[in-house]
């Protein structure tokens, strides 16, 4: 009994290791959008009512889509920013959308003690892969893209989106001349 409480912890240890040397090793920011001749599809997504959700919807908006979890700490600690910038740039036509790569229990009590002001559509393997297919090369989280107002990727970005760096995407992307 003792062999395995050991061994289990020495997992874990290794784990929490690994996930720290990933996020504090690997590249961060800008990620290279794949050239590819058609429109890469997406997977079915849904928000925690199991109503389903396509980007179509914003249509004629930048759209920020941040693959996240409840369980990766970067991607928390930016959710904060992305509710400020939403509120910020809103009318300016930008729109945040979140794609939860977890549980969705784990997703509904997180968003019950850290509502956004964004919608979050749950996703899965397939939403991961799409991510992969979007420009995630090292299948990492949190990984965003941004959409021009037609729909096409332009920007990807893997690990934390620091604020300067979101708004050197957005700023040529956005209506100046609305009010913010």
């Amino acid at each position: 009994m003792r062999v395995n409480v050991l061994y289990g912890l020495v997992a874990g240890v290794f784990l929490v290791a690994g996930i720290l040397a990933q996020h504090w090793l690997m590249p961060s920011g800008p990620t290279p959008i794949p050239e590819a001749n058609a429109p890469i599809p997406a997977p079915p997504l849904h928000d925690l009512d199991g109503k389903p959700h396509t980007l179509a919807e914003w249509q004629g908006r930048v759209v920020i889509l941040n693959f996240w979890a409840t369980w990766c700490p970067p991607c928390r600690e930016e959710m904060p920013e992305f509710v400020r910038l939403q509120q910020q740039l809103s009318d300016k036509g930008e729109q945040f959308v979140g794609v939860a790569i977890d549980d969705p229990k784990d997703v509904a009590a997180f968003l019950k003690d850290n509502p956004v002001n964004y919608p979050i559509w749950m996703g899965d393997q397939q939403a991961a892969t799409w991510a992969d297919r979007l420009g995630n090369q090292i299948a990492a989280l949190p990984f965003s893209v941004v959409f021009d107002r037609n729909g096409k990727p332009v920007h990807a970005h893997t690990v934390s989106f620091r604020p300067e760096q979101l708004l050197e995407a957005l700023n040529p992307l956005l209506d100046t001349t609305s009010k913010p």
